[in-house]
């Protein structure tokens, strides 16, 4: 039998620049704080281009553990960042790229300042073994959209939510997300839906909810390296009633054990949100 399809399509003129918080936090088992985090500002600017919408997306005021990158390994980390961005893509009325990664030669220009200073801060085997390897990259604009690729925020951003949907709302779908540092994302096939009703705060409401899959080795302690865990995903994504563009996001991925037909014992939490300023 064949659905009433309900297409949700997104982006008229008018988003202009929106500004976010975003903070990434890592919890241990059922650890109410978390063992680390990072938290930064996001600003996207939206202009119409021939191909869609010109998107730019910046990252500001990055802190690790609710302090400025002060260990070699996060100096080089912002410095690689601030050369990242500003970046630069199109997308379609849909929210999805139609291009790659627009601005390189910006960001190799930013790239190569950055680089030098820190060549001229600090020396060592270590240093030139990270510089090298982010020369590699930023030479290459596919490697720049890999990059991308691994990051939490740019998973969620572009994550389809503008699609047909069935009468009932819903609609399957694999979200993709770099769950793991470095490597590529990880998929979690799910159900998605629409919930129609405008909230208080002026959001149409788009929830994701994966399966249930087997946990991920690097995601174990090395002491339940050997235990059999799970792991799931739940997202919710507010979009704005005028535009349809994303306003708020949260995401929880949760790893487990089970205990029993109905217990979870928590392994590993990772909580991604995202709230316009």
């Amino acid at each position: 039998m064949q659905h009433k399809k309900n297409t949700f399509i997104s982006l008229p003129a008018g988003v202009g620049v929106r500004r976010y918080g975003v903070s990434v936090k890592y919890f241990t088992g059922a650890a109410e704080q978390p063992n680390k985090r990072a938290d930064y500002e996001a600003v996207i600017d939206l202009e119409e281009h021939e191909l869609g919408w010109l998107l730019r997306l910046d990252k500001q005021q990055v802190f690790f553990n609710r302090h400025e990158p002060d260990t070699i390994s996060e100096r080089f980390g912002a410095a690689v960042s601030s050369s990242l961005y500003p970046v630069e893509t199109v997308i379609n009325g849909w929210g999805r790229q139609v291009t790659g990664i627009i601005n390189h030669a910006a960001i190799l220009k930013r790239w190569q300042a950055n680089r030098q200073q820190l060549l001229d801060k600090y020396e060592g085997a270590v240093m030139d073994d990270f510089v090298k390897a982010a020369d590699k990259k930023m030479q290459n604009s596919s490697l720049i959209q890999q990059a991308m690729n691994y990051d939490l925020y740019w998973n969620l951003f572009f994550h389809p939510k503008y699609m047909a949907y069935t009468e009932k709302l819903m609609q399957p779908v694999d979200l993709y997300l770099s769950v793991i540092p470095y490597k590529a994302p990880v998929r979690f096939s799910g159900m998605q839906r629409i919930i129609p009703q405008i909230t208080s705060y002026g959001a149409i409401g788009v929830k994701f909810v994966s399966e249930e899959q087997g946990a991920l080795a690097e995601l174990l302690p090395e002491n339940m390296k050997d235990t059999p865990c799970f792991m799931k995903v739940t997202v919710d994504f507010d979009l704005d009633r005028e535009h349809h563009f994303a306003m708020h996001t949260r995401a929880l991925l949760e790893v487990y054990e089970k205990e029993g037909k109905y217990t979870e014992n928590l392994v590993r939490k990772i909580q991604f949100t995202m709230y316009q300023l």
